[in-house]
């Protein structure tokens, strides 16, 4: 590969290259294009990710308000309640755990305070989701402001190429 002057309009044209031919403008316009090409894609990426976020807090929402629907029938703190609350943990214990909550205290009989402290956890849970979606569009923001920019470089690059093709052809 060498570098050599083409013409005057394509300075330093890189030959043996896709740039072979180009002008400066033009090939950092391509540049630009490309590199702005990427940051759609991360952009693209991160909605992906945010959208996954979004799927499990209402899918830990979802259980949450079932969990909570059939615990709460059981309000006292008397064994057949204790039993009651412990077989509608274990009922739940597989989902619970595909949605990736620990289960490991799930095993015995639960009092009402242990088992608003499960539903906190859930809910928490739930927020974190909501939480870290929120830190994500920050950077989804900055992607798409950087995507916006190379594009809108890349822009600028043509017309400054077309405006030196316009100087030259008037000469």
């Amino acid at each position: 590969m060498s570098v050599g002057a083409i013409s005057t309009s394509n300075v330093n044209a890189i030959k043996g290259t896709e740039f072979e031919g180009m002008s400066i403008q033009m090939m950092a316009a391509m540049v630009m294009i490309e590199v702005g090409a990427t940051k759609k894609k991360e952009a693209e990426n991160k909605i992906a990710e945010m959208k996954g976020q979004n799927d499990r807090a209402k899918a830990l929402n979802s259980f949450l308000d079932k969990l909570n629907g059939e615990l709460g029938k059981y309000t006292k703190d008397e064994d057949k309640d204790k039993a009651g609350r412990l077989a509608v943990l274990t009922t739940h214990m597989q989902e619970a755990k595909n949605l990736g909550i620990d289960v490991s205290n799930w095993t015995s009989s639960k009092s009402s305070d242990q088992v608003r402290a499960i539903s906190s956890t859930i809910q928490h849970m739930a927020e974190n989701c909501n939480s870290d979606n929120q830190t994500q569009m920050v950077k989804l923001q900055d992607f798409m402001g950087q995507y916006n920019s190379f594009v809108s470089g890349a822009s600028d690059q043509i017309k400054n190429a077309n405006q030196i093709l316009q100087g030259l052809a008037k000469n």
